[in-house]
């Protein structure tokens, strides 16, 4: 990735101009301000058993079910599983883009740079979504709006969460648009999403979430739908700015070898659960629970041999409302016993790096 990265970035410094940088003058603050100053530098967000359930007409759904990890400074952290294991739901319950009045309820804690979301109003949410932690959605052409140009969209952000006027946001969405590696920004500032290819566009959501300098970029499955080729430049371009930022990154991905590459700890979650989590070298060389074992046989190896069939997870997500009891994947497990079928189990330290959720870690 880094060949493609230098090929297809070349002679860029992709750093932030000094026009892009915070200052003092135009930085709107909330009331949460100063709890972020006093935060610990290291770790920038801090999930606590997070819970979040939907009221539908089938009743009440509890669609994640007490998610704990952390992300540092300059960290990439992977988020991996099945559709329909949660991910996504995780990272829009830190957004808390959900309608909290009809929809959603939020249990737990989301502390970030030290203040818990959940404490917050939806007018101070308004100044964290976008400036302080942004988000890059799965597919960049119904994420962006078909009726305003690309440079009007990332102006838009500016002048929500800066106060510059429209001409200096202008030169600053054309020195984004630049800094994301597309050609002729100039240009390509007066056009609209239709106009440009998959992964130009989705290089302009990158630079929109990255226009206010976020301390968090949440990576919801990036490269959606773009050829192999374009996925390892947009994948380059996250590390790349997550190095020189030194921002903290969640990358949701189905990719196991993206992760592998690109990330330094990783989550697998199953059901609304963290069912094992590590660093990467941790669950790729070490898998202890049975799902994440499954996951890692169903990557299509180079070393296979002819006509060998690729490993497949027995079975489905089940929907939310027909969870089983106990452990979660039991039903698929094909190491299950009557114990797992009956209690669910809890984490267990592995190492000091590593953890899983199951009962017969060490015997399988």
């Amino acid at each position: 990735m880094e060949a493609v990265a230098e090929r297809n970035i070349i002679d860029k410094k992709l750093i932030f101009p000094d026009s892009l940088r915070e200052s003092e003058e135009g930085f709107k603050s909330t009331s949460a301000e100063d709890a972020y100053a006093t935060a610990p530098q290291d770790v920038i967000l801090e999930v606590k058993d997070l819970c979040t359930g939907f009221h539908t007409e089938r009743g009440f759904l509890k669609a994640i079910d007490g998610v704990s990890f952390s992300v540092k400074k300059g960290e990439m952290l992977g988020i991996v599983g099945e559709s329909g294991c949660g991910k996504s739901v995780t990272s829009q319950s830190i957004m808390r883009l959900y309608d909290e009045r009809k929809l959603v309820r939020y249990t737990g804690e989301v502390r970030f740079l030290g203040q818990n979301l959940f404490d917050l109003s939806e007018r101070e949410m308004q100044h964290v979504r976008g400036e302080k932690i942004a988000m890059v959605f799965q597919d960049a052409l119904s994420s962006l709006n078909p009726v305003f140009t690309v440079g009007h969209q990332i102006m838009e952000s500016l002048r929500i969460h800066r106060n510059i006027s429209r001409e200096e946001a202008k030169k600053r969405s054309v020195e984004m648009l630049g800094l994301v590696g597309i050609p002729d920004p100039e240009r390509r500032f007066y056009q609209y999403p239709f106009e440009l290819s998959g992964g130009m566009r989705q290089r302009v959501m990158i630079a929109v979430a990255l226009a206010c300098h976020p301390r968090l970029l949440i990576a919801d499955e990036p490269t959606t739908a773009l050829d192999v080729t374009i996925q390892a430049q947009i994948m380059d371009l996250i590390v790349e700015m997550n190095r020189k930022f030194d921002m903290g990154v969640m990358l949701i991905t189905h990719d196991l070898g993206v992760v592998a590459e690109t990330c330094s700890r990783v989550i697998v979650m199953y059901l609304g659960q963290i069912v094992e989590e590590g660093l990467v070298t941790d669950i790729f060389d070490h898998p202890q629970h049975p799902y994440t074992k499954g996951l890692m046989a169903s990557v299509p190896r180079l070393d296979s041999r002819s006509g060998e069939r690729l490993h497949q997870i027995k079975g489905t997500v089940p929907l939310l409302n027909q969870i089983p009891e106990g452990c979660r994947f039991a039903p698929r497990c094909p190491y299950a016993t009557e114990a797992c079928r009956r209690s669910m189990p809890d984490f267990i330290s592995t190492s000091s790096t590593q953890r899983a959720r199951c009962f017969r870690i060490g015997e399988l």
